[in-house]
C-alpha cells in the first residue's frame, strides 16, 4: 500500500479511536519517545500484491548503537481470521480501520505498554538473552542503562563478552562490532555514549 493512501486511511478511520496519540510517517505508526523507547508500528507492504500489508507492532530502544527499525522485538498484527496479511479494500474502509483499531488497542494493552523504559526492556526479555548474540547485546545494554555503574549492569555486559568469545565467531564484522561497543561501555561512561548512541539513532531515523 502506497504511503500516501496509507496515511489517508490511517487519519480518516484509525487515529481518533486508538488509546494513545499516535503519529505516522510513510509506513510507520509510532509514539512520542519517553525514556529513550521508540514504540511503533510497521505496515509492510507486500511484493506481491499492492493492495496487501502486514503490520508489526515492535519496540526499539534508541540507546541501541543502531540506525534502522529492527523487529527483533515485536509481534505481528494478526487478522481477526488470524492470517498474517490484511487486505486493503476500498469497498470495506470503514470495517478494516474498526479492525485495525481493535488489534492495534490490543496490542497496546499486551505488549507495548508493558516497556517503558530501559529496565522494563530488561526485564520483559532477560529469559531470552541467549538466544543470539543481538537478543544478549539488546539486554545487557538494557540492563546497563537502567543500573548504569551498578555491579549487575557491568556484569551482564561481561556475560556478553564471555558469551561473544565462546560461542560467535569474533572475526564476524557484527559480532565484532558488539565487542568492540561493550568494551567501551565497560571501560567509559556508560550514560554519556547510550546518550550519544541515541542521538544519533533520532537525527538517522528523523524522529
Amino acid at each position: 500500500m502506497k504511503s500516501n493512501k496509507l496515511k489517508s486511511f490511517f487519519n480518516k478511520y484509525i487515529k481518533a479511536n486508538l488509546k494513545r496519540e499516535w503519529e505516522i510517517k510513510n509506513h510507520l505508526f509510532y509514539t512520542k519517545v519517553e525514556s529513550s523507547i521508540l514504540k511503533g508500528i510497521y505496515f509492510n507492504s507486500s511484493g506481491f500484491s499492492e493492495a496487501q500489508f502486514e503490520p508489526m507492532a515492535f519496540i526499539l530502544p534508541l540507546y541501541l548503537p543502531k540506525n534502522i527499525i529492527s523487529f527483533n522485538y515485536g509481534k505481528n498484527l494478526r487478522t481477526p481470521t488470524q492470517r498474517q496479511w490484511w487486505e486493503y479494500d476500498e469497498s470495506r474502509l470503514e470495517q478494516l480501520g474498526s479492525e485495525l483499531v481493535f488489534v492495534i488497542n490490543l496490542i497496546e494493552d499486551d505488549f507495548l505498554s508493558k516497556i517503558n523504559n530501559a529496565e522494563s526492556f530488561y526485564q520483559y526479555y532477560k529469559k531470552d538473552k541467549k538466544a543470539s548474540f543481538r537478543n544478549f547485546e539488546a539486554i545487557a545494554y538494557s540492563a546497563s542503562a537502567a543500573y548504569a555503574g551498578l555491579k549487575n549492569a557491568k556484569e551482564e555486559l561481561n556475560d556478553l563478552m564471555v558469551f561473544l568469545k565462546k560461542k560467535e565467531d569474533l572475526n564476524n564484522e557484527w559480532v565484532n562490532e558488539v565487542y568492540k561497543n561493550t568494551e567501551k561501555l565497560l571501560n567509559g561512561d556508560m550514560s554519556a555514549i547510550f546518550q550519544e548512541w541515541e542521538s544519533q539513532n533520532r537525527i538517522t531515523l528523523k524522529i
